[in-house]
C-alpha cells in the first residue's frame, strides 16, 4: 500500500505527494518517527519550534490514518 507522510506545523503544511510503498501502517508509523526525530535534531540546531508539528500518514485516498507528533519522538529524561 502506498502511505504519504504530510508534514503540518505552525509555519504551514508540506504535502508529500509521492508516498511510499509500505507493507503495513505499523511500518509507515515507523518511518514517519524516524524521520520526525531526524528533522527535530535539525529544527533544535537552528532554535525553531517543534510544538504542533507533526506527520500525517494517509492513504492514497487522502484519509489519514495515523498521525506523529514531532514532539512524541523525543525523550527529556
Amino acid at each position: 500500500m502506498r502511505y504519504f507522510f504530510h508534514m503540518r506545523s505552525h509555519d504551514g503544511d508540506e504535502p508529500d505527494n509521492d508516498g511510499l510503498e509500505l507493507a503495513s501502517l505499523e511500518i509507515a508509523r515507523r518511518e514517519a518517527e524516524k524521520s520526525a526525530r531526524e528533522m527535530v535534531a535539525e529544527l533544535v540546531t537552528r532554535q525553531e519550534r517543534i510544538d504542533g508539528t507533526r506527520f500525517e500518514i494517509a492513504d492514497d485516498q487522502g484519509r489519514v490514518l495515523a498521525t506523529v507528533q514531532f514532539k512524541d519522538v523525543i525523550k527529556l529524561a
